[in-house]
């Protein structure tokens, strides 16, 4: 479920953001194209938090008014180098495999939640994840949703926090998380309508967590 931040952390984001920097010239998107829904879209993700670097959390939403069986999917988090850090297969805590409800319904959505996680959880697929290193996931890399752990495997979605990270990027790249955000329990949110314009920078914004 989507929401703004309002009040003073909305302002607090606002101020965080630019002075964060924008894309260059050169980077920035052009007009919006209407663009087909993949099956499954990347909705949140949340690199930091106010519990610390392991405070982070990903949200995958199925987008169809079908069920999308997850077996063999995996997602792939990079760091600022373009390197695969984790592969994590989409299944949950006892191992078996999970199918995401129809758009709108219970279970259409799972989150995957770090050691530290702070935020609170409302669909019944959620994965606990040891996130690698320090940091998890890479406040300047990205993330990514394959069909299959086969090297050859189509990315279905993906977002990256910077701009060498081009195996999750789509676009320009999305505004990166920062220890201001992070206290402010913010994440890189999809757009209302849950659009996909294969455009991260248009496509997420930094807002308050809606986990």
């Amino acid at each position: 479920m989507r929401r703004l931040p309002s009040g003073a952390a909305a302002l607090a984001f606002a101020s965080t953001i630019a002075f964060a920097g924008l894309a260059t010239a050169a980077e920035e998107p052009g007009a919006p194209e209407v663009m087909q829904l993949p099956a499954v879209l990347i909705n949140e993700v949340s690199t930091m938090g106010p519990n610390g670097p392991l405070d982070e959390a990903i949200e995958i939403i199925n987008t169809t008014n079908e069920q999308v069986d997850l077996t063999n999917w995996v997602i792939k988090v990079y760091n600022q180098r373009n390197e695969v850090v984790q592969t994590i297969p989409l299944l949950d805590p006892l191992g078996a495999p999970i199918t995401l409800a129809p758009a709108n319904n219970v279970g259409s959505t799972m989150v995957l939640t770090g050691a530290e996680f702070s935020g609170t959880v409302s669909t019944p697929n959620v994965l606990p994840v040891r996130f690698l290193g320090a940091e998890g996931i890479p406040t300047q890399g990205g993330v990514a949703v394959f069909g299959s752990t086969a090297p050859t495997a189509f990315k279905i979605d993906g977002v990256a926090f910077s701009s060498p990270v081009s195996a999750a990027k789509e676009g320009v790249h999305a505004q990166p998380e920062n220890q201001r955000t992070a206290q402010l329990a913010g994440s890189n949110t999809r757009n209302l309508l849950n659009q996909d314009t294969n455009n991260n920078q248009r496509d997420f914004s930094l807002q308050e967590r809606t986990f």
